[in-house]
């Protein structure tokens, strides 16, 4: 009787939030100037506009942060603009996102967990180009593979950070919470060395 050996399985790689939070605190601080008047740009137009560019403009500042560490491009103020040339697919995937996580928000977890497993929509947009029904298939793979219930924690920190900023602080949560979301992204995706290089 003969035996054969399973070969060894490979250990998960789970998302380091630390790490994440910390490449996230380093970049935001490096870019800090255009980073906060670009979601200044993108807060007022969003809101002027009843969030029909919201959408697009933070697909913009995902682009910003995406463009530093994948190309080593310094991010622009301008750059909050370029989402507009995919303004409908942006547009469309911002409205659909905020329809779908408050529908599932009722039970609250359901809102947690629809946040989670779409974390990386619009980032996976931005940088692969992808369309909207690609991406969410691709963020919830990409959070599945790197852990979960490491990607529900970040989740939750990020919206005790937007919840607790008031006043000053309100205005840095935004653009740091995109930050961060690319930070996590760039780890779940197995790009630490870009992320590093940054």
């Amino acid at each position: 009787m003969s035996t054969i050996a399973a070969s060894p399985a490979l250990p998960r790689r789970g998302l380091d939030i630390g790490l994440a939070l910390k490449q996230a605190a380093r970049l935001f601080i490096k870019d800090l100037a255009p980073l906060l008047i670009a979601a200044l740009i993108a807060g007022v137009l969003s809101v002027l506009t009843l969030g029909i560019l919201a959408g697009p403009l933070f697909a913009g500042l995902y682009g910003m942060v995406i463009g530093r560490v994948r190309d080593g491009r310094q991010p622009e103020v301008g750059d909050v603009f370029s989402g507009l040339d995919r303004f409908w697919s942006y547009a469309g995937a911002a409205l659909a996102l905020v329809v779908l996580v408050a529908l599932a928000s009722i039970t609250i977890v359901g809102g947690f967990v629809l946040a989670t497993i779409w974390l990386y929509v619009l980032p996976l947009m931005v940088d692969r180009g992808l369309s909207l029904g690609e991406a969410m298939k691709a963020s919830k793979d990409m959070v599945v593979r790197a852990g979960f219930w490491e990607h529900l924690a970040l989740v939750v920190v990020l919206f005790v950070i937007v919840s607790v900023a008031n006043g000053a602080l309100a205005i840095l949560a935004a653009p740091f919470v995109v930050v961060a979301v690319t930070a996590a992204y760039f780890l779940a995706d197995a790009r630490d060395d870009a992320l590093e290089r940054a």
